[in-house]
């Protein structure tokens, strides 16, 4: 079935990743059964309601960009909001004050408001100009775009964004996306399958519902009888390939964007077989480029997952980075089919 065949090759994935970077993993626990879609929240953890308005909710690493008026000149200072959810505001404030939690506007208040204090008369401005505190990931048959912020990945929430929003701005669907099973899984373990055709065509907003930090959004594919790769790691369009046809490793990574700057051309992992104990094959595509060494393109099978590393060694935050959308799909297809 397709589902086993997601299930496994997700659970080579992590075999892979943990490979790579030693990490370990915790056991997996299982999800909530699945729901229906639910109407879109008027508020989430990504952005908070400002006069009637979805404003974005500040968040520790956010950049900010703050200018002030006092009545004789203006100035201006760019800087990110701490960990502990503060920032440092000049201007005469010269103080730290908390900006985890509030909108730009909120901010922007509470720095005039302190302003007063000093100044007879302040203007101020705040605009975000990194928004790094709240991310969600986009999986499955999405745009292979090639530049920056498209495909399969991890992406920042800027404020309130519906997953139909959410897929459009990140490259929209591939040709073989199926819009009506497209699963989100929330960050708090709730599973929902949405039907976007619905949304598209008759406006049922009912289907498409806000996403938060943390979620996981999977666009499933509509070809039936397809072989199909999983890529992940130094590519420019990370996700799944399918074919008719079997394709060899340089044409999988081909259709995925081909190597980042970054990738290590000559270590590129494909995992394949029992999940329990996979079978991982090494390919080093630098001997195939540079020595014509043709039994480095493997020819694939169906359900196998390719993964390109980083040159030199991964970072950790790095490798948790693209281990954590992984074990939560894994997860929840797990509980949702009683896979084993």
């Amino acid at each position: 079935m397709a589902v086993d065949r997601v299930a496994r090759t997700l659970s080579f994935s992590i075999l892979i990743f943990l490979l790579w970077s030693s990490v370990g993993v915790q056991a997996l626990h299982l999800a909530a059964p699945p729901q229906e879609a639910q109407q879109t929240r008027s508020q989430g953890d990504a952005f908070t309601m400002v006069d009637g308005v979805p404003e974005h909710r500040i968040g520790r690493n956010d950049l900010l960009h703050i200018t002030v008026w006092n009545g004789l000149v203006v100035e201006d200072a760019t800087v990110r909001v701490a960990e502990d959810g503060t920032i440092f505001v000049p201007f005469g404030v010269d103080r730290n004050l908390k900006a985890q939690g509030l909108s730009s506007t909120d901010l922007k208040r509470l720095i005039q408001k302190e302003s007063l204090k000093y100044f007879r008369e302040t203007v101020v401005q705040v605009v975000i100009e990194e928004y790094n505190s709240s991310r969600a990931y986009l999986l499955g048959e999405v745009g292979r775009g090639t530049t920056g912020g498209q495909g399969a990945g991890m992406y920042p929430l800027k404020g309130r964004q519906t997953v139909l929003e959410f897929i459009i701005e990140h490259g929209g669907f591939s040709e073989q996306a199926n819009l009506t099973r497209v699963q989100i899984n929330r960050a708090s373990g709730e599973v929902a399958f949405l039907n976007l055709s619905e949304v598209i065509f008759q406006g049922d907003e009912s289907q498409n519902p806000v996403v938060n930090p943390g979620d996981i959004v999977w666009v499933p594919s509509k070809e039936v009888g397809a072989n199909t790769y999983y890529v992940f790691g130094e590519v420019n369009s990370a996700g799944v390939v399918t074919s008719q046809e079997n394709l060899s490793l340089v044409e999988v990574i081909s259709r995925a964007g081909s190597f980042t700057q970054q990738a290590s051309r000559s270590k590129v992992y494909i995992a394949r077989g029992d999940p329990n104990q996979p079978e991982v094959l090494l390919s080093d595509l630098k001997s195939l480029i540079q020595e014509a060494d043709f039994s480095q393109n493997i020819v694939l099978q169906n359900n196998d997952v390719i993964y390109v590393p980083r040159r030199g060694f991964a970072l950790f935050q790095d490798v948790v980075a693209a281990i954590t959308p992984i074990l939560g799909l894994l997860r929840d297809t797990i509980f949702l089919f009683g896979l084993r």
